[in-house]
């Protein structure tokens, strides 16, 4: 099969599986709103002879209990072991995600109201396969506004002589 498929399979495969436990994995008090399984996937190379990443990372916007609502990005990623594979070096310098929550008034543009910066740089370099969720701060919902859950995400790969590298992450669609 030809390789670059072969990675596209994999990276939907893993998509689909992480978005199926984050949903079962959600309070039955809080309902969500995400960005579609895929959107936001990627494979990077890495240097040596530590196998590839495949990353995922879902944009979410959730109401919360007491008219809340709060921003949410979940990062997924598996290094698949082939047996010859160094699972134990280092892969990341940085990895870092900022989540937002946005808001907006119907036909206007996004304002964040929210935001928050997690590091995730010791968890992925720490397992092999994993997931993260991000939360904004809670902000009070006004239902006149629409509201929608985005993010950036900002890493080094260790070794590659690149520097960091800008994922700029699909945002969630509106929830009113």
């Amino acid at each position: 099969m030809n390789k670059n498929l072969f990675r596209a399979s994999a990276v939907a495969a893993a998509a689909v599986a992480f978005s199926g436990i984050i949903s079962v994995s959600q309070s039955a008090s809080a309902a969500q709103t995400c960005s579609a399984a895929g959107a936001n996937a990627r494979i990077d190379s890495m240097p040596g002879t530590i196998p590839e990443a495949q990353l995922s990372a879902p944009t979410c916007v959730e109401a919360l209990p007491d008219n809340k609502v709060r921003g949410k990005a979940t990062v997924n990623w598996g290094f698949i072991n082939d047996g010859q594979s160094d699972m134990t070096s280092k892969r990341y310098t940085s990895f870092k995600v900022t989540a937002r929550l946005e808001s907006r008034v119907p036909g206007g543009t996004d304002v964040v109201v929210t935001s928050k910066t997690c590091d995730l740089t010791a968890n992925i370099n720490a397992a092999p396969n994993g997931a993260f969720a991000c939360l904004t701060p809670s902000a009070t919902l006004d239902p006149a506004k629409q509201w929608s859950g985005d993010a950036t995400v900002v890493y080094d790969i260790e070794g590659d002589n690149k520097g960091p590298i800008t994922w700029q992450l699909v945002g969630s669609p509106l929830m009113s």
